[in-house]
């Protein structure tokens, strides 16, 4: 008898068990699935989150308003990407970051700008800013290189000696150039003491609204040895002589009066011009700074057409109390969108169109010429009040309250009022004394347009600014030095202890990586400069309406400016006055 097949029993074994543990396992009863959640427990789960999230919102929008880089300059950063980057983009988005700081764009939102140490308009929102236009200033190297036959002249008339450039270099020249641009106002299209005098940092430092200010800007002028009759001229009229040697004069004569970085030092490199600004010529039509082309622009939204201006503003109808006032019926809705609408296509067209943007120089002109009369006589009249929490004007009488019922004139005005206050004042800690509220009175539609401008950073003088960006940078190189020591006993000891091993000294490894870090670190840091005490206007605005259910509108892409009626104003600042205005 054959024994039997141990191999194949244990096989079939095999074979029936897992048939039999397959049976089993299909009638074993089925793993619970998960319970499913009901709706009312789904709902309220979505409600825990929703409010989560709310909070985590409301958190940061207390925290007040900022601003960060520009839209134009990240447009243009788009277009370099793609490859299609050109000297019109270029421009615009330079015009678009010179704008920021008439409008008081800043890191802690609408208020003074960080008074720079480098000079000229290069003050916008601090290092980040110098960083935004130091990348400006290699592209419009990159995009516009010096031709070899145009070198000679530059050499003597040019961007080396420092001369403030009011002509292109031939009739089809549209390049852009750097300039040692100063803290002056429309300076190719005015006189030299008009633009000193219509300058808002020159006229806060001198105290230019009184007849003390006006000496004193006269003895800047004899000391730099210009006569009234050279400074009172039209400043592309004046001596060549002059005009070649007026940066070196301002810089040798402007810390007397305390106006530090009223123009750019001289280059550190033959690269190096810091604070330096941007000038595009149009063959002979005009030649125009970046600063001085934000300006018009924001004249012309803001003004409207210049043809106007001999009738409009000065007739009896901005005068408040007349007759022929009270008889105009209110303005309609679609009429104000109309005209608003008109002023941003002109605008919109005096980007591409030289003509139509000089054509509005004088309307800028007349704007600023305004904004120095009403400031002027809100001082001398003692109409600012010093409030709990700011301080506060209002502009409801003269010839030109017609033109601060538009929020960027009020607001240019507000920021003129607040850097003399700081200046009238002093200030008594970082950022304080430059909050301002500050109302203009349209009498034909019965309300209030009210701007809250912000602590900015600008109450410290460049001299401080200097002085503590010195001390930063001691304390980083002695940081640097002591990290490099340490770095190198480290490497030595590993070493050591490699040789005692029988190792190579190439297996020591870098670290590299750690300082890269570090490096992040200490640039983070710089970011994070200038965005405490930001602007909570905006804020306290709207805490006010829900208690005093005053009747405001909000119709602007600011939330520290609204509108509001005429009868609810003293109510509402009363109110705002107790409120926290600055974060």
């Amino acid at each position: 008898m054959e024994p039997p097949r141990r191999g194949l029993m244990i096989l079939g074994g095999s074979s029936d068990f897992s048939r039999s543990d397959s049976r089993s396992r299909s009638t074993s009863p089925a793993v619970a699935a998960p319970k499913e959640q009901s709706i009312k427990g789904l709902r309220r789960q979505l409600a825990v989150m929703r409010e989560k999230h709310d909070k985590t919102l409301q958190k940061y929008y207390e925290q007040g308003a900022s601003y960060s880089e520009p839209v134009s300059s990240l447009v243009y950063s788009l277009a370099s990407e793609l490859g299609r980057e050109d000297n019109d983009l270029l421009w615009n988005a330079i015009v678009g970051v010179s704008s920021l700081e008439l409008y008081g764009r800043t890191g802690s939102g609408v208020g003074l700008n960080p008074l720079s140490a480098a000079g000229g308009s290069a003050g916008w929102n601090g290092d980040r800013g110098e960083r935004i236009r130091s990348v400006l200033r290699d592209e419009v190297r990159r995009l516009n290189p010096v031709d070899i036959k145009d070198l000679a002249r530059e050499a003597t008339m040019g961007d080396t000696t420092g001369v403030i450039p009011t002509s292109a270099r031939s009739a089809t020249d549209k390049s852009i150039r750097l300039s040692p641009e100063p803290r002056f106002l429309l300076l190719r299209h005015w006189s030299l003491y008009e633009s000193m005098q219509h300058s808002p940092y020159l006229s806060a430092k001198l105290h230019i609204w009184n007849d003390s200010g006006r000496r004193r800007l006269d003895k800047l002028l004899a000391k730099m040895g210009v006569s009234l009759a050279q400074c009172k001229q039209y400043y592309t009229h004046m001596d060549m002589d002059l005009k070649r040697g007026l940066r070196e004069r301002l810089l040798k004569f402007a810390p007397m009066y305390g106006l530090d970085g009223l123009v750019p030092p001289a280059p550190r490199g033959s690269d190096s011009k810091d604070g330096w600004g941007f000038v595009r010529c149009w063959g002979w039509k005009a030649c125009l700074s970046a600063i001085d082309a934000g300006v018009i622009l924001g004249a012309i939204l803001e003004v409207g057409d210049a043809k106007s201006l001999s009738t409009s503003s000065l007739d009896s109808s901005n005068f408040v109390g007349t007759q022929d006032h009270l008889e105009q019926a209110l303005d309609s809705a679609t009429e104000a969108q109309d005209r608003v609408t008109a002023r941003f296509y002109t605008a919109y067209d005096a980007l591409a169109d030289i003509n139509t943007l000089t054509t509005h120089i004088s309307t800028a002109q007349h704007l600023h010429k305004a904004i120095l009369r009403t400031g002027t006589a809100l001082i001398e009249k003692r109409q600012i009040r010093h409030l709990k929490a700011f301080r506060m004007a209002v502009v409801k009488e003269g010839p030109d309250v017609q033109l601060f019922t538009h929020p960027g004139a009020l607001t240019k005005l507000a920021l003129w009022i607040a850097e003399a206050i700081v200046e009238l004042n002093g200030t008594k800690g970082r950022n304080r004394g430059s909050e301002l509220v500050m109302a203009g009175l349209d009498e034909r539609q019965g309300r209030y347009v009210v701007v809250g401008l912000g602590g900015g950073g600008a109450t410290e003088s460049a001299k401080e600014r200097i002085a503590k960006r010195e001390k930063k940078n001691r304390e980083r190189e002695q940081k640097k030095v002591a990290k490099a020591t340490e770095k190198e006993r480290k490497r030595q000891a590993r070493i050591a202890r490699l040789e005692a091993a029988g190792l190579e000294e190439d297996e020591v490894e870098d670290d590299s990586e750690e300082e890269e870090s570090e490096e992040d670190e200490e640039s983070d840091d710089e970011e994070d400069v200038g965005k405490s005490g930001r602007n909570r206007f905006g804020n306290a605005f709207q805490e006010v309406v829900r208690e005093t259910g005053a009747r405001v509108r909000m119709d602007s892409f600011e939330a520290c400016v609204i509108e509001i009626k005429k009868e609810d104003l003293s109510g509402f600042l009363e109110r705002l006055s107790m409120k926290a205005v600055v974060g």
